[in-house]
């Protein structure tokens, strides 16, 4: 089941078409941030996509889906846009539109303070690792396909870390933002920090390729945001983030 939320951005006139904007629960926050009632709220991914809408003068109808049916959305012609994603990280990457990298995360490894640091591959043998549902993570792959550790997912990050403090898991994926942002709200003085080793990861928005002009609508309107340093900023108020 998918949930959508509609909003009318100023000086916008009813006759234009939404901007389809995919923004799922999956996406932790600050990325997304969901209120109560289950509605986008607030959030990078709400700043980045209101801006947007509002440069191509359109409102954003947001769609909230399961993360492993993105690409079948954008490719039949459903949703528009899915922001932080990377083409190493969905299915189908050749099916999609994308644009130019919007920034860099680091992933991060969390443990228990006691544990071992995490450096390699190798200290992840025979571990349990706290991974988020739909989410991909290529330089774990090798290790799950052989089964010398095990993938075990949940719905959040707070989750992962509940269940790493309980014992149930030994590490937990993540990326730098968002456990910033965890460490601001709760109690992470019994938790450590390993930046994962490979280099920080490009983060792209993929696109409908079904629509060629507002593709090139989009790329436009981002290269000009980018000029004008709404990303940067944007991820500047939410950047809490101790390695």
């Amino acid at each position: 089941m998918w949930k959508w939320g509609f909003l009318l951005l100023p000086c916008l006139t009813l006759s234009a078409e939404p901007l389809r904007a995919v923004v799922s629960q999956t996406n932790t926050a600050p990325y997304a941030i969901f209120d109560q009632h289950q509605q986008l709220a607030g959030g990078v991914a709400k700043e980045l996509l209101d801006t947007l809408a509002a440069g191509l003068k359109r409102p954003v109808l947001y769609l909230d889906l399961p993360r492993g049916r993105v690409v079948e959305w954008l490719v039949t012609d459903r949703a528009d846009i899915s922001c932080f994603l990377n083409p190493e990280w969905v299915p189908a990457t050749y099916k999609l539109s994308w644009t130019p990298v919007l920034f860099h995360t680091r992933q991060y490894i969390v443990r228990r303070i006691e544990d071992s640091p995490v450096r390699s591959n190798q200290d992840l043998f025979r571990k349990r690792i706290g991974t988020t549902r739909g989410f991909s993570y290529p330089e774990l792959q090798s290790l799950f396909d052989t089964q010398a550790a095990v993938r075990d997912d949940a719905e959040s990050l707070e989750k992962n870390i509940q269940r790493l403090e309980q014992g149930r898991i030994d590490v937990v994926m993540t990326v730098d933002l968002s456990y910033g942002h965890y460490q601001r709200q709760f109690d992470t003085s019994k938790l450590a920090v390993d930046p994962l080793w490979a280099e920080p990861a490009a983060v792209y928005c993929a696109l409908n390729p079904k629509n060629a002009v507002l593709v090139q609508q989009i790329q436009q309107q981002l290269d000009l945001m980018q000029q004008q340093g709404v990303m940067k900023k944007a991820l500047q108020r939410w950047d809490h983030s101790k390695p």
